[in-house]
């Protein structure tokens, strides 16, 4: 059982844990239907932790990319993320592809990782390296119509330039954060991915600040079955 680097937040934060493809996860904090109307009309944040994050880099990782995937807009652009579908594949999933820094991130659904894992390091040509990320890296979802308007008050740094679909690196404290305007419900989020050690720090101040701005915890029952409502962009 993988344990989320935010746990001990969720503990303060009386979580009811259950087991999420392998994860402990807060399955609700006591109140589900209080934490839908967040997710729905105003900003819930969720533990995105068990979402798959591998990174593709090399020279040749592009044409990989390419070859592997449709998109929903056609390409990957720089500092930008987008929905992608497997071509050829037995894995009848989407999901979402960003580059950062000239290196690309696959975001994949929790029960998924593995899978891609493997079929795109099978296919992946001399010179392009493919690494799970996911234990490595912790991610926070802030999801909800408000989203954005809640979190211009917890983050230490400025998101007012940043656009539906976009993707930012920033640092604060000499940790590297990347923040990504968008969610796996296709509508308005803001999800930030930070070294798995910075987790706690980052869902401390959410925490900290979440009756102040509005923000509801939201558990992965919640989540769920608003990813299962969600329709499909591609």
């Amino acid at each position: 059982m993988r344990i989320s680097p935010f746990n001990v937040v969720h503990q303060k934060l009386d979580a009811n844990f259950g087991d999420f493809d392998g994860w402990s996860l807060p399955a609700d904090f006591g109140d589900i239907n209080a934490e839908s109307k967040a997710l729905s009309e105003s900003c819930a944040v969720v533990d995105l932790c068990s979402f798959g994050r591998i990174q593709i880099s090399g020279n040749s990782a592009k044409e990989t990319i390419n070859s592997l995937f449709n998109t929903e807009k056609g390409r990957v652009l720089s500092d930008g993320w987008t929905w992608a579908k497997p071509v050829n594949n037995d894995i009848n999933t989407l999901c979402r592809i960003f580059k950062l820094n000239g290196c690309y991130t696959l975001l994949t659904q929790p029960a998924h990782t593995q899978s891609f894992c493997q079929w795109v390091e099978s296919a992946a040509t001399n010179g392009v390296s493919v690494t799970d990320a996911t234990t490595k890296t912790a991610m926070l979802g802030l999801y909800g119509p408000k989203a954005f308007q809640s979190m211009r008050g917890v983050l230490p740094f400025e998101i007012d330039h940043l656009d539906r679909g976009d993707v930012e690196k920033m640092s604060f404290m000499m940790m590297n954060f990347t923040l990504l305007r968008g969610s796996w419900l296709n509508a308005e989020g803001l999800e930030l991915i930070c070294p798995a050690a910075a987790g706690p720090v980052a869902a401390g101040a959410v925490a900290k600040y979440r009756q102040k701005h509005n923000i509801t915890p939201a558990g992965m029952n919640c989540l769920q079955a608003s990813i299962a409502e969600t329709k499909a962009p591609l």
